[in-house]
This record gives structure tokens, C-alpha cells and sequence, in this order.
């Protein structure tokens, strides 16, 4: 599904631009958010479809609200 695709791609360089802004590494966001450092890779360039705990510890990770997340990959997603 294509919005499907646009989306993962939105939420991809939310959850990016957000680590960058924070000043992490694939890494040590994978370390707060009890992660691994490859599927954050793959979240980021939409190869992955997270889960929801996934999600949820990724914006624990973020130090941010998981609504947050979603609202600013809607936003990105709404840009294009």
C-alpha cells in the first residue's frame, strides 16, 4: 500500500531527525530504547515496520511522548 509506504518513510526520518536533534548515535538510541542498532537503521530507512512496543520504546528513547512521534510523522508525511 502506497500511503502505507509514505508513512514508514515520514515516521523513518521523524525518529532520524529527532536523534540527530538529540545528538544520538544509532547506537546509544538503541541502548535507551532497548533496541538493536540494526533495526533502528532499518526504521529509518523504512525497510521495517515497527511494532507498537517498539515504537513506544523508541520514543522513550527520544525522550519524547509516542503521540508526539506520530504527529511529527504525520507532519512530514503531510509536506510532500
Amino acid at each position: 500500500d502506497g500511503s502505507e509506504t509514505e508513512f514508514l518513510r515520514a515516521l523513518g526520518r521523524a525518529i532520524q531527525e529527532r536523534r540527530l536533534r538529540l545528538r544520538l548515535s544509532q547506537k546509544e538510541l538503541a541502548q535507551e530504547a532497548g533496541i538493536d542498532r540494526a533495526y533502528i537503521s532499518n526504521i529509518e530507512q523504512a525497510k521495517r515496520n515497527p511494532s507498537f512496543a517498539a515504537l513506544a520504546n523508541l520514543a522513550i528513547g527520544l525522550r519524547m511522548r509516542l503521540s508526539k512521534l506520530i504527529s511529527a510523522a504525520e507532519r512530514i508525511e503531510g509536506s510532500k
